[in-house]
């Protein structure tokens, strides 16, 4: 019975060392500042979940505040990058009261000091490793550098509660991606870059090619009611559109509603429009441009200013236009510029045009006819 006693004193007495034992510490030593160069003065809330440490100590749940006096930051903590279990610190700066900001820390075992720079995770980081440490504070103490083993705690995508249902809703990463890319969509839904010289223009079929042409052979250019640039003075005779039209006769220049014509009003010269005299714009005029520039739309044409064939004789209702139009209602006819209304004005069938009683054109008097055609 006395040695049964006396064996059981001794494990004791070996076994009471271990429990009693205290988990290894890392030192968190710097000086913390503000944005404006002067030392930080606040508080800093330390949390964490439980977990177990390397030498299987269990970390309860717990939240520690430091008082920051003039920037001077100094705390142990036990090391979370080589736990058994995955563990970080969520650190929050508080200062007058209110939150500065929150940042996670994930601690190395190091059996020298480091700085917050050696600790601090960066955002969207899914291990528990921390970046190399450089050198400890300036704070009086010794200089050097240290450096920490590279464990780390892995944590698995099925270990975060719904990150695998989210990373499946998001696009992947097609097998032509590269950085500095236009980004399309490709078949499988993954995200490419897009293909082509820099100088191309990107269609919304996700081809490239020279500005103005796609892959479906079609490259509508047009400009509506853009006002040349000039002075409206009485005097000045020279205006200036934006673009040159192409053709030049897709160009509808309108003066106070009025179709002008290219000939008997005005000139063009590539996008430069000088107004003949008697016909210059006077102060308070309105200016309108409508025009194309070498529209391609397959099976679609173009009719541009085209005067019908017919005898202008106050008679004759009857004219004749050189194509069909398609469809009939692209079909815009000015008399002496004034826009005229089908239906009302005229009727039009196949490629004739039949003037209502009383709106027979007279003699001298101007027809011009825009439409598109099928081809």
């Amino acid at each position: 019975m006395f040695r049964f006693r006396r064996w059981l004193f001794c494990a004791a007495v070996a076994v009471c060392p271990r429990l009693e034992a205290t988990p290894p510490l890392t030192t968190i030593q710097d000086v913390l500042f503000t944005s404006d160069g002067n030392r930080f003065n606040g508080v800093i809330t330390i949390s964490w979940q439980s977990f177990e440490a390397s030498d299987t100590s269990d970390i309860a749940a717990a939240t520690l505040q430091l008082n920051i006096t003039g920037g001077i930051l100094y705390v142990q903590l036990v090391p979370t990058t080589d736990a058994d279990t995955p563990a970080i610190y969520t650190v929050q700066y508080n200062s007058n009261g209110s939150t500065v900001y929150t940042e996670t820390w994930a601690v190395p075992p190091s059996s020298t000091s480091l700085r917050v720079r050696d600790v601090r995770v960066a955002p969207g980081t899914v291990t528990g490793s921390a970046p190399t440490p450089t050198s400890p504070p300036s704070t009086g103490g010794s200089s050097g550098s240290s450096t920490p083993p590279a464990n780390s705690t892995t944590i698995t995508i099925s270990s975060v509660t719904g990150l695998q249902n989210a990373l499946n809703v998001r696009p992947i990463e097609g097998t032509s991606f590269t950085v500095s890319r236009a980004a399309v969509i490709d078949a499988t839904g993954a995200i490419d870059g897009a293909s082509g010289n820099a100088s191309d223009c990107l269609h919304v079929d996700g081809s490239s090619g020279s500005c103005g042409s796609s892959s479906s052979g079609m490259s509508p250019t047009f400009v509506d009611a853009e006002i040349p640039g000039g002075t409206l003075n009485g005097v000045n005779s020279s205006f200036s559109l934006a673009n040159a039209p192409s053709p030049s006769t897709s160009l509808q220049l309108f003066r106070n509603g009025l179709l002008l014509n290219q000939t008997g009003d005005y000139s063009l010269s590539g996008n430069a429009i000088t107004f003949l005299s008697g016909a210059i714009p006077q102060t308070g005029d309105a200016l309108l441009a409508s025009y194309r520039l070498t529209v391609s739309i397959s099976g679609v044409g173009f009719v541009d200013a085209e005067t019908p064939a017919g005898t202008m004789n106050g008679t004759n209702t009857s004219f004749t236009l050189s194509q069909v139009p398609s469809p009939v209602t692209s079909t815009t006819l000015y008399r002496n510029g004034l826009r005229l209304s089908a239906g009302l004005d005229y009727t039009i069938s196949s490629n004739s045009i039949t003037f209502s009683s009383g709106y027979q054109p007279q003699p001298g008097d101007t027809l011009l006819c825009w439409y598109r055609v099928a081809q």
